[in-house]
């Protein structure tokens, strides 16, 4: 029997919102937690992460500042899906949306419905309203989203909200309707690196002058270590996308400016996290939600304090997922463990926070591609369906990928960190390969809940159209 949404929100609800900043330390409040979910951002695009021009350099310096986790990655290549695992820490075959098209069920609890009844007020400003609707924002007391100026590709052809005007609503809410003195859960989602890539000039025009110095060349070479093509429309597609994500980062610290001159930053930790990534024209693609490679699930994932109490620290000996956030933040808060309605999935990652590890570290991080509708008519609705599911696990060495109508691929990520050269057929690789195939078999055999979400209005469905999910 599944517990109520309240029985279950009840038994983490713990006394105590302080933070343990390290062996022997001190304790320091925490009185704001900012979330901050970059849509569509792989990690390798952005310079903290060693990409080759600068476009993040607000979010490199929370990098710097704070801890860094260099193998993060997301359990869907798809917005809702992903965020819906971030928001109740469970798999996408446990909680059922496997696809923007449907929607959370309410039995299910979300992170702001647990920071809500601990006395937090909730807060949300997105920039695209469908691929995030259904249930994932339940909790929030504020819920802000685009409205229907944004609905339709219409005048300069942007279906979303682009971040300045996010930040914006997220600033005018702080400073006319917030309690400052109040424990707050604010969370913050831009959508710029997206698709239709439409970055302000200036943005594309310094991407074209780092490009330059460093040496068109150079950064094309660079691209091709990743797969990605060196020439023709993909790359001018890349440039501009690289474009996006500067000036979504630029807007974003404009937010955290704020937040600082208007005295909301003491006390506040910053959880700057991937949805999932995007292909840029390696493996022939330029996209995401049907590949599940790491250039869709590699993701961005920083813990920053205001005190100075996480980092500096870079974590590259563990893998780590999404769903692995929620309950960190519960340890941060002392909330007791997330009693769900079905098993969780992630580890809190507190200890890495601390400066240490766990005793138990996360062995492999499991990810799964949207599944779309049974009937014929939906299928054909989706230009790019493949019949089948993709599933696949990876640790810090290896990668398997696992396809119900196709071969299966395997990956040794050591020295193909960008999955170029399938050995599922090397014998040199078989057993491991076979170790992985079994273990990743049974893994979605056992984990499948059942969950019968209900389908997004038809209004969303127009949405989704336009933003290209839908053809």
């Amino acid at each position: 029997m599944y517990l109520s949404r309240r029985a279950a929100i009840a038994l983490v609800l713990l006394a105590g919102l302080a933070l343990a900043c390290g062996p022997g330390s001190q304790e320091v409040n925490v009185k704001r937690v900012v979330l901050v979910t970059l849509d569509t951002t792989r990690a390798d695009h952005l310079s903290a992460y060693g990409y080759d021009i600068q476009t993040s350099p607000w979010f490199d310096r929370m990098a710097a500042e704070g801890v860094l986790f260099e193998r993060a990655y997301a359990q869907s290549a798809t917005t809702k899906p992903s965020h819906a695992s971030l928001f109740t820490s469970l798999y996408p075959i446990q909680h059922g949306v496997q696809s923007n098209a449907l929607m959370l069920e309410e039995r299910f609890v979300t992170w702001a419905e647990v920071l809500a009844d601990a006395g937090y007020q909730t807060a949300a400003f997105t920039s695209v309203a469908a691929p995030l609707g259904g249930n994932v924002a339940q909790g929030f007391q504020q819920h802000d989203e685009p409205g229907e100026e944004y609905s339709r590709a219409e005048g300069n052809g942007s279906v979303y909200r682009p971040a300045s005007a996010t930040v914006d609503a997220a600033i005018d809410w702080l400073g006319r309707e917030a309690e400052p003195d109040a424990p707050m859960f604010l969370w913050v989602h831009v959508y710029d690196a997206h698709k239709p890539l439409l970055p302000p000039q200036p943005y594309r025009e310094r991407i074209d002058e780092m490009v330059a110095a460093r040496g068109v060349d150079a950064h094309r070479a660079h691209l091709a270590s990743q797969g990605i093509p060196r020439g023709g429309g993909l790359y001018a597609q890349g440039l501009e996308y690289d474009a996006e994500i500067l000036y979504a980062d630029t807007e974003l610290q404009r937010l955290f400016d704020f937040m600082a001159a208007e005295g909301l930053q003491e006390d506040t930790v910053w959880i700057i996290a991937g949805d999932h990534g995007q292909g840029l024209g390696s493996h022939d693609h330029f996209g995401h939600s049907v590949q599940i490679y790491n250039a869709q699930l590699h993701v961005p994932l920083v813990f920053w304090s205001s005190a100075g109490v996480l980092g500096p620290r870079r974590v590259d000996d563990a893998i780590v997922e999404l769903t692995d956030v929620l309950p960190t933040v519960m340890d941060m808060l002392r909330l007791g463990q997330l009693q769900q309605v079905m098993p969780v999935q992630g580890a809190t990652l507190w200890p890495y926070l601390r400066g240490g590890a766990p005793q138990q570290r996360r062995l492999l991080a499991y990810s799964e591609r949207s599944r779309y509708g049974a009937d014929r008519a939906h299928r054909l609705e989706k230009s790019n369906y493949e019949p089948g599911s993709r599933y696949s696990y990876q640790d810090l060495d290896y990668k398997y990928l696992l396809f119900t109508e196709g071969p299966d691929e395997f990956y040794d990520l050591r020295a193909d960190p960008y999955e170029l050269v399938d050995l599922i057929d090397s014998e040199d690789h078989a057993e491991m390969r076979d170790l992985f195939r079994d273990r990743l078999a049974e893994a979605v055999a056992n984990t499948e809940s059942g969950a019968s979400p209900g389908s997004v209005s038809q209004e969303a469905i127009e949405q989704l159209r336009a933003l290209g999910y839908i053809q």
